[in-house]
């Protein structure tokens, strides 16, 4: 009998071969975006949830973790939408 654990890291090897196999299509579309941004803010959660045990840290903690989870798939939706903007951000020169 499989115990929690087991069953949150299950979902997580199904969501990162679901994530593979998306990319794995080579397209680029919105709805693929949003699709993979979901996957990467569901899983960022499951981690920080279920393995990293967070739901005992102090308050300001948990802030962190969860904005860097939500923080992230928003660059995902972003990049694909304003690549070009984000590269000229970031350039050196």
């Amino acid at each position: 009998m499989m115990g929690r654990a087991e069953r949150v890291w299950l979902t997580l090897i199904m969501l990162t071969l679901a994530g593979a196999w998306l990319a794995e299509t080579g397209q680029r579309s919105w709805p693929l975006t949003l699709v993979v941004a979901a996957l990467i803010a569901v899983k960022g959660r499951l981690v920080i949830d279920r393995y990293m045990g967070i739901t005992a840290a102090h308050p300001r903690i948990r802030r962190i973790l969860h904005g860097f989870v939500t923080l992230v798939p928003l660059l995902v939706i972003f990049s694909h939408g304003w690549g070009n903007l984000l590269q000229r951000l970031t350039t050196l020169h």
